[in-house]
């Protein structure tokens, strides 16, 4: 359907394409007869609330004169349909022939409604069909009534009469879809019976190229059994409320999604911006408020991202993608690693592979990494064959102790933390050739109390798992408050700090009503305090910061490395699972070893899990010698 009014003439699109494979097989068979398909989306612009708003409209549709998209989108909360505000709805439908408008929830502000859309915007229909080039878009309606769980404000629901056409349309179509809606289906502030529509849809997931929405502000991506929604971040700004409101991105947020049937990706072109002055939800202390939404996804940015079918699901990756140093200026580049090479079985011939201990192959590992730096945990013994070896400097308290840093470059103030044990907390001092210093604490804390394997116990609360981690986060709040630590933190800008090691619990931003809607990390939401603490402190925590979509190729588990094939017992360590039927450690299933840094000298390039040795293609136990895997980020360094 075509926008009608305000128009001399239009062009209609994709009236008589070819057929052609669907998403599970999406490359044509002739692929120079299928053009990629460019459309332009900005989403919640808040025409008539936001200050700005018509500059940052003007700002996108500029953008995409040059960009020769087959046809615009707005994904709702556009403007107020009224008379005051229809230069909104002008603007847009005279930038393109083909322009597709979704109806938000604000639309629906001082008692206007959908007829008033109708006729602001051209439309005919709250939710309708599209074709464009080889792909048939679907825009829904998530404004109807009559949810039988709603408790007031905006209604938030799609009904039976709307399912029925989505579940029509799906079924009939004979070409890809793209499913376009205001609020989300999936993940942040999702309708309300929004398990119900994810049911429907995956019934259809070989149909479904993507799902994307606006509404919740965020730039988030999560897959729910086999389809991909994706929300596309706010024009304006993010709502925090109170007195605050809006926290306003200084330039306008929009994306160009190409869709490339031929080579099977679809591409979210990005765009970043940054928090005008004082508008950083921070400021006012969001991030500690309860339910809030979690700081991987309030961002000033639309990241950009390539998405592809695989046999075992879409494939997304995120960018920047991985930089091959060799071919970059490695004196702007630092990979630092930690590790807990489970240190007292090293040497264990238990362990022995192919003729080599697990101390030589945790070395081979370490060297195949490249880490210049690397924060080592259950050392025990081993520091100074590792140093010899990788030819490094390293600091240590004693020589069979806990922890050790290990570093390719100079190690210097490594006094010891007065106060602290040496077992849980040390520190040194990095000086890079350019002569840029960088402050590191390896820590440990404990693995007592409350076990992480009780993650998977479902008799155990979400609340009474977070306060099991009390004794974590008392260990770790005594190093923050140290006096040691304060004084390098106030001067982070100068020295930026790395905290690294293994924490023995979870990071709450693994653990959200985003990852549970995706049934990932056993469906637990845990604000966790030792991890909230260090964002408090203006940590990043780089795996997540390089690895923002959460979805089950992104987890970044780190323990247990030790697979369903192999169980412990006491006086033989890890044996073969046929000689006990009840293994207790299983598949890798959480993440507690972590690398934090600050300073904005320090940018996280890109993180990864090292979790086999080179001579295996996957995580495997025991050619890989310890039970953590590794954690490896690699940091650009600002001048």
């Amino acid at each position: 359907m075509q926008n009608q009014t305000r128009r001399t003439a239009l062009k209609i699109l994709g009236t008589s394409c070819a057929a052609i494979a669907l998403p599970s097989k999406l490359s044509a068979s002739d692929p120079t007869l299928v053009k990629p398909i460019r459309l332009g989306v900005i989403a919640d612009l808040h025409g008539g609330l936001a200050v700005d708003a018509e500059s940052r409209l003007d700002t996108f549709l500029n953008s995409m004169a040059d960009k020769n998209v087959d046809a615009l989108i707005q994904m709702g909360d556009f403007a107020y349909p009224n008379k005051k505000h229809q230069r909104f709805g002008d603007k847009f439908n005279a930038a393109h022939d083909n322009t597709i408008h979704v109806i938000g929830n604000h639309e629906f502000d001082f008692g206007l409604g959908r007829e008033d859309c109708f006729e602001a915007w051209g439309i005919e229909s709250a939710y309708y069909q599209r074709d464009i080039g080889e792909i048939r878009i679907l825009v829904l309606d998530g404004n109807e009534k009559n949810s039988p769980t709603y408790t007031g404000g905006y209604h938030s629901y799609i009904g039976n009469k709307q399912q029925a056409w989505l579940a029509q349309q799906l079924e009939q179509t004979d070409r890809p879809v793209l499913i376009l809606s205001h609020q989300p289906l999936a993940g942040q502030s999702a309708i309300n019976n929004a398990t119900e529509i994810q049911q429907l849809l995956a019934k259809y997931k070989s149909k479904i190229l993507l799902c994307i929405n606006g509404h919740a502000h965020v730039d988030s991506l999560l897959q729910v059994d086999g389809v991909t929604y994706l929300h596309i971040n706010s024009a304006s700004y993010y709502w925090v409320g109170g007195k605050k409101r809006m926290s306003y991105y200084q330039d306008p947020l929009y994306t160009t999604l190409t869709i490339d049937l031929a080579n099977s990706v679809i591409h979210v072109e990005g765009k970043s911006s940054h928090w005008k002055q004082g508008d950083s939800p921070a400021t006012v202390n969001f991030f500690e408020r309860e339910n809030a939404a979690p700081e991987t996804i309030v961002v000033p940015a639309i990241r950009e991202r390539k998405i592809a079918p695989s046999t075992t699901g879409q494939k997304i990756t995120t960018w920047p993608p991985e930089i091959d140093t060799s071919q970059s200026d490695k004196s702007k580049k630092l990979k630092v690693m930690t590790w807990n090479i489970w240190g007292r079985l090293n040497q264990d011939p238990r362990y022995t592979v192919n003729d080599k201990t697990a101390r030589e192959r945790a070395i081979e590992i370490i060297k195949a990494s490249g880490a210049d730096v690397i924060a080592m945990i259950e050392t025990y013994g081993s520091a100074a064959e590792i140093a010899k070896s990788l030819g490094f400097f390293h600091y240590t308290s004693a020589a069979d102790a806990n922890l050790c840093i290990f570093s390719r470059y100079p190690l210097t103030d490594i006094e010891p933390l007065k106060g602290l044990s040496s077992f849980s907390f040390i520190a040194a001092t990095a000086t890079l050739p350019s002569g840029q210093k960088i402050r590191i604490y390896d820590i440990w804390l404990t693995s007592g109390g409350r076990h992480i394997v009780e993650i998977k116990d479902k008799n155990i609360s979400d609340q009474d798992f977070c306060n099991g981690d009390d004794i974590r986060f008392e260990m770790l709040q005594k190093f923050l408050d140290h006096e040691d630590f304060k004084k390098h933190l106030a001067n982070s800008a100068e020295v930026p700090i790395i905290v690294a090691g293994d924490f023995n619990c979870v990071s709450h931003l693994d653990y959200t009503a985003a990852t549970r809607d995706s049934k990932l990390n056993q469906s637990r939401i845990l604000p966790i305090k030792a991890s909230k603490a260090m964002h408090r402190l203006g940590f990043i925590d780089t795996f997540r910061d390089g690895n923002p979509d959460i979805l089950n190729a992104t987890l970044g588990y780190t323990w247990t490395t030790v697979g369903l094939g192999y169980t412990y017992i006491s006086d033989k360590g890890f044996v073969p699972v046929k000689e006990n039927p009840e293994p207790e450690y299983r598949d890798p299933y959480t993440r507690i070893d972590f690398i934090y840094s600050t300073g904005s000298r320090l940018k996280t390039n890109n993180s990864k899990v090292i979790s086999h040795h080179s001579s295996e293609t996957k995580r495997s136990f025991p050619e890989f010698p310890s039970d953590h895997a590794a954690v490896l980020t690699e940091f650009d360094l600002e001048d």
